[in-house]
């Protein structure tokens, strides 16, 4: 997703509140649909959610940055609104096989049971991988990420 003038503004004000950020930012969204995205950003900004799963093989392919531990990140709504800054503070690659539920500790509280967190990302990354031609394996490369809400506005 590219920078905008509000993403800048919101960027602007977290600096302006003394808030501790980067040098840059880029521009995530978490979650496929609007339902999702909005419940996801309440979760990051209740403090219930502080990571997110991807998958190494699509990250690699999207065309602006993506996480980097200490890399900050202002994470938006499907209008483009921003909502929250992000800071990434633990990458781990890890085969879809081998995450157990002490990984989804992360999640939010609906998807911290194994069976529940494949049931959404197993079909999530199947329907994302498919234009590329790839089918989704139990070894696939998921980035297990961890980061730190530092600064939050209202959903």
């Amino acid at each position: 997703m590219e920078k905008t003038d509000k993403t800048d503004a919101f960027w602007d004000s977290a600096k302006a509140s003394g808030v501790s950020v980067g040098d840059d930012y880029w521009v995530r969204r978490i979650g496929a649909n609007k339902e999702t995205v909005d419940n996801i950003l309440k979760l990051v900004l209740d403090g219930e959610k502080c990571g997110t799963f991807g998958l190494k093989d699509l990250l690699d392919r999207q065309s602006g940055p993506g996480p980097v531990v200490g890399r900050d990140a202002v994470v938006i709504d499907m209008d483009g609104e921003s909502h929250a800054i992000v800071k990434t503070t633990k990458l781990t690659p890890m085969a879809y096989q081998d995450i157990k539920e002490e990984h989804l500790t992360i999640e939010g509280p609906g998807a911290r049971k194994l069976e529940r967190w494949q049931d959404i990302h197993w079909p999530y990354w199947t329907n994302l991988l498919k234009p590329h031609g790839i089918d989704p394996s139990q070894d696939m490369i998921v980035m297990v990420e961890h980061f730190d809400l530092i600064y939050p506005a209202t959903v």
